[in-house]
């Protein structure tokens, strides 16, 4: 099919020309994104959906403009959904929430049925599959049927999905589930359907993205022994005016030879993401202060600062010195915080359910209502 006419590559061609007609320019860092020269106007796109952001409606007037003269426009008015995600818009308050509620009563529907409790009749406060056992079984004979396996395999895709937009409070939970993918056993389900459950019971939740007081970048990085295997956990949590706007929870690449070296290969993709993310701000001429990058360990710290330690992590590949060389740089501030104030903590193992709906607050609305 490459090459026809209709291919998707060719319609971006296309488009990314009517839009340069238009006085847009495609980011960096962000093919799907265009932004005129003085960055007050953005235009997202996703095939042939566009979503446009400017000071006022009438600036969008002109590239409206420009674009009808080479294709037919559908004006929706203020989306009021993005990528599947119903948006709440607040312009008195500059603030969006992004929600999922109809993909969580979808999903619950189809895998759940009958077994759907309403937490207003149960009285039962939400709650997510914390046991260990659940994601490490000790009898991993009992292995699903391929019924069972298909049906594993699809929950856990549609989590994957609500995770990685909107609910960040349940990323260490499909990061485990995700890993029994190929050979689920009966309990691993389990935990799949409770973790849909908790899900339902909190649907009306999602993420609060609204005007930051200050424009500060952060960016809380944590790591932990990922369960099954040798290789550790990595947890990275950036966030712009104290909004997550990034996040994920995955195993790392090497077998790391001490909990030292784990945190700071874990650092060292947290500083990436800060490289990234100040690229993009700059496309959009935002000026922010000096980064800030946020670990829990006191070892991650001192070799991002020193090469005094030299002796005992010599054996660390190269490349994750890459933090090293931003602190000296003074291109981002790596400080030392407490364990229980690390935000990427839920990234990376499981931790009391009071702990996550402490975190949630900073972050999420609930029931339509947002919180500071």
């Amino acid at each position: 099919m490459y090459g026809l006419k209709q291919a998707g590559h060719e319609w971006y061609k296309t488009l990314e020309k009517i839009l340069e007609i238009a006085g847009l320019k495609r980011y960096i860092g962000d093919e799907g994104t265009y932004v005129n020269n003085s960055g007050d106007i953005i235009i997202g796109t996703h095939v042939d959906d566009l979503v446009g952001i400017a000071p006022q409606d009438k600036d969008l007037d002109g590239i409206e403009a420009s674009c009808e003269k080479s294709v037919e426009l559908e004006k929706r008015g203020i989306p009021q959904k993005i990528l599947g995600m119903e948006t709440t818009w607040n312009q008195e308050k500059s603030e969006v929430i992004l929600k999922q509620k109809s993909l969580i009563e979808t999903m619950n529907t189809t895998y759940l049925l009958a077994e759907i409790q309403d937490p207003g009749k149960s009285g039962k406060r939400p709650s997510l599959p914390l046991d260990k056992e659940f994601f490490n079984p000790p009898n991993q004979d009992e292995s699903l049927g391929d019924p069972g396996k298909r049906k594993f395999q699809a929950i856990v895709g549609g989590l994957l999905f609500l995770n990685r937009m909107t609910r960040l409070d349940i990323s260490i939970q499909v990061n485990l589930l995700g890993r029994r993918s190929s050979n689920p056993s009966r309990a691993n389900l389990t935990a799949a359907l409770a973790t849909l459950k908790y899900l339902w019971q909190t649907k009306s939740g999602g993420i609060i993205l609204c005007k930051p007081r200050e424009l500060n970048l952060v960016v809380y990085a944590d790591a932990s022994y990922g369960g099954e295997t040798s290789r550790l956990q990595s947890g990275v949590l950036l966030t712009l005016g104290d909004q997550p706007v990034g996040w994920y929870s995955r195993r790392q690449d090497v077998v790391a030879l001490s909990i030292t070296e784990a945190e700071y290969i874990a650092d060292c993709e947290g500083a990436k993401d800060i490289a990234w993310t100040q690229q993009l701000l700059q496309e959009l001429k935002v000026k922010i202060e000096t980064p800030i990058l946020k670990t829990d360990s006191e070892g991650a710290y001192n070799l991002s600062q020193t090469a005094k330690f030299l002796r005992r992590s010599r054996h660390i590949q190269h490349r994750y010195h890459y933090i090293r060389q931003q602190a000296q740089n003074k291109a981002q501030m790596i400080v030392t915080i407490p364990g229980k104030e690390n935000l990427a903590d839920h990234l990376t193992k499981l931790i009391p359910m009071s702990t996550i709906r402490a975190w949630k607050e900073l972050w999420m609305a609930s029931s339509g209502k947002s919180s500071s």
